[in-house]
C-alpha cells in the first residue's frame, strides 16, 4: 500500500510547521498529496468576526505553500468549522488518509490545537500517526525500533508500517520489553519474534529482549541506547499498548520522548 495522501494538522505554530517539513519530505519520496488541515469552531457563521476570523485564517493558509520546503509538491489546504481535531475523521476525506504527520511538545501541550490533542488523534485515527517533537532539517530513518508484544495480532498490524519502511530502509529493532510485573519467558518471546519473521522477511533487523522496571522505561532507553531515529508501536486504543498496561503506553511514550513515534491503532 503506498502512501499517496498526508494529513497534516496545522495551527500555524512552530510544532506543526516540524510535522508539516517532515510530510514534505515523506511526500518528496513518494509523490504524495499533503493535505493541510485547520480545524476551528464558531458558534454562528453570520457574526462579524467569525467572518474576520475565516478571513484571517486563509489569508495565513494562502502563504503556507509560499515554505521553501513545500516547494514542488502537490498540495490541498482548507479550513474544517465546527469541527475539533477528535473529530475530523468525520470528514469522508480525511478517513481515508494513508499517514497523519502531526507535530507535539509532549505532555505540557501548546495553546495551539495541535500539541494538546495529539495523544487523542493517536488513540482514534484509522490511519498510521507519525508524531514530531521537534524540528528535524532532513527528515532520516536509518534506525527504527518497532516496540511490540508479538502477538498474532502485532505482526498482521505491522505491515501498517511498511510504506515508511519501504521508503527509507532502515534497520530494524524488534524489541520485546520485560519487566517484573510482565515477565515472559525468553523462550517464548524468541518464538514470538520468530513467527514475525517468518510473515516479514526484513532485510536489516535485530531482536531484543530488553528488561526494565517498566515498558515505558525499556523502549524509552533501548531507544536511547541505540540513538534511533523512530520509535514505531501499535496502540490498543483506550485499553492500551499491551493489555496490561493501565492506560495508553503509546501516548505516555508520545509524551515522554523526543523522538519521532510512528503508532497505527489495533
Amino acid at each position: 500500500m503506498a502512501i499517496q495522501n498526508i494529513l497534516v494538522p496545522y495551527d500555524f505554530s512552530d510544532c506543526a510547521t516540524d510535522a508539516l517539513r517532515v510530510a514534505a519530505k515523506i511526500a518528496k519520496l513518494t509523490g504524495a498529496c499533503i493535505d493541510i488541515v485547520h480545524l476551528y469552531e464558531t458558534k454562528t457563521d453570520f457574526h462579524v468576526e467569525n467572518q474576520k476570523l475565516r478571513e484571517e485564517i486563509e489569508a495565513k493558509l494562502d502563504k503556507v505553500p509560499s515554505l521553501p520546503f513545500l516547494e514542488g509538491l502537490e498540495l490541498k489546504k482548507f479550513m474544517l468549522r465546527q469541527l475539533n481535531l477528535t473529530e475530523m475523521f468525520k470528514n469522508e476525506r480525511l478517513a481515508q488518509m494513508d499517514l497523519v504527520v502531526m507535530g507535539s511538545h509532549g505532555a505540557q501541550g501548546i495553546k495551539g490545537v495541535v500539541g494538546s490533542n495529539t495523544q487523542r488523534i493517536v488513540r482514534i485515527a484509522p490511519m498510521p500517526v507519525l508524531v514530531i517533537k521537534h524540528h528535524v532539517e532532513d527528515f532520516q530513518v536509518n534506525d527504527l525500533v518497532y516496540a511490540s508484544n508479538f502477538t498474532a495480532t502485532d505482526i498482521v498490524k505491522f505491515e501498517a508500517f511498511l510504506p515508511l519502511v519501504e521508503i527509507f530502509d532502515p534497520k530494524v529493532h524488534l524489541l520485546k520489553v520485560n519487566t517484573p510485573k510482565n515477565f515472559e519467558r525468553s523462550e517464548d518471546t524468541k518464538e514470538a519474534i520468530g513467527n514475525f519473521l517468518q510473515r516479514h522477511e526484513l532485510r536489516k533487523f535485530t531482536t531484543t529482549i530488553y528488561n526494565d522496571l517498566s515498558i515505558e522505561e525499556g523502549i524509552l532507553n533501548f531507544s536511547r541506547s541505540i540513538d534511533a531515529d523512530m520509535i514505531a508501536m501499535a496502540t490498543h486504543g483506550r485499553t492500551g499498548f499491551f493489555h496490561v498496561v493501565n492506560g495508553s503506553l503509546t501516548e505516555d511514550i508520545v509524551n515522554h520522548t523526543t523522538f519521532p513515534v510512528l503508532s497505527v491503532k489495533l
